[in-house]
């Protein structure tokens, strides 16, 4: 099944705009078929690859849109359904109590081992995707954004874009748990991401995080607990926080801020334009300053 849409935005190739089209595929995992939403420009060429991880409500109409706002900028995005297990293919949950209280159940509910075995075959899916180019990165909101963070510890992913990553701070190094889960514990206190965090500064993977200062989910404490794992392992990473509440990209509700999401939406197309595409060149030869190459973009 396929649908072309007609929105269009700039691509950094001699295409002067995109369209995008969509297609639903069956990923094969270790806990069962995972529902999957894999949108692609229609202009003939290879692109990038994004997993994009949705909030606990699995794939909205906001995180559709997010989806095509990313492969109009020439990227092939695919949109797992994180709760495949548990909920009927395809569905998702309302922006309502009922719906965050399911959503939040099946997060802590699903072990992580799990979580991992999904990223993996979405980025083996993406790698032999017919108009990639083999080259992945990851980027998510709420627990998408800790599941982009968790999925990209996995050799073939180059960077991640992480929005309010929930839970992260929950099983930092100097919490409370001081030793995480066997085979990675569950979302929150059990869970292992955090201590694994030195795992990016050796596979050199490049971290885009966002926060929002007036978000419950990640206070300050919470903040500072990951930014520091983070600077105390050595990672690349930007870090940045806005006057935001959790979910301020979702253009539904009142917590959207359309001004700060544009802002955002185009601090993740650089990175992955930057790290997917040709990334950091070497200064050419003779113009390197006592012998230190210094790169540039």
């Amino acid at each position: 099944m396929t649908r072309t849409h007609s929105t269009t935005a700039r691509r950094p190739l001699k295409v002067s705009a995109l369209t995008v089209k969509e297609e639903i595929v069956i990923i094969q995992t270790p806990t069962g078929p995972m529902h999957t939403l894999v949108l692609s420009p229609t202009a003939p060429g290879r692109y990038p690859a994004i997993l994009l991880y949705s909030e606990i409500f699995q794939v909205t109409g906001p995180i559709r849109r997010s989806a095509q706002i990313m492969a109009c900028h020439g990227f092939v995005v695919a949109v797992p359904d994180i709760y495949h297990e548990q909920e009927a293919p395809g569905s998702c949950m309302l922006y309502d109590g009922p719906g965050a209280e399911r959503g939040n159940f099946l997060k802590i509910s699903k072990p992580m081992h799990a979580f991992d075995s999904d990223a993996h075959a979405a980025i083996q899916h993406l790698k032999s995707h017919s108009q990639s180019t083999g080259k992945v990165g990851t980027m998510g909101f709420c627990v998408g954004g800790h599941l982009a963070y968790r999925a990209a510890l996995h050799p073939d992913v180059r960077s991640a874009s992480c929005w309010y990553p929930t839970d992260i701070h929950k099983g930092s190094p100097d919490s409370t748990i001081k030793r995480p889960a066997r085979n990675g514990g569950s979302m929150g206190t059990t869970c292992d991401t955090c201590h694994r965090t030195p795992e990016f500064a050796a596979k050199g993977t490049e971290l885009l995080m966002i926060f929002g200062r007036q978000d419950p989910h990640i206070d300050v404490w919470g903040r500072k607990r990951i930014r520091n794992a983070l600077a105390d392992s050595n990672v690349h990473f930007s870090w940045h926080e806005f006057n935001g509440q959790h979910a301020f990209m979702r253009d539904e509700g009142y917590r959207y801020d359309a001004e700060l999401a544009l802002q955002c939406y185009q601090m993740a197309i650089n990175l992955f334009r930057r790290t997917l595409h040709e990334g950091d060149l070497p200064v050419p030869s003779g113009q390197q300053d006592d012998g230190n190459v210094e790169s540039k973009h």
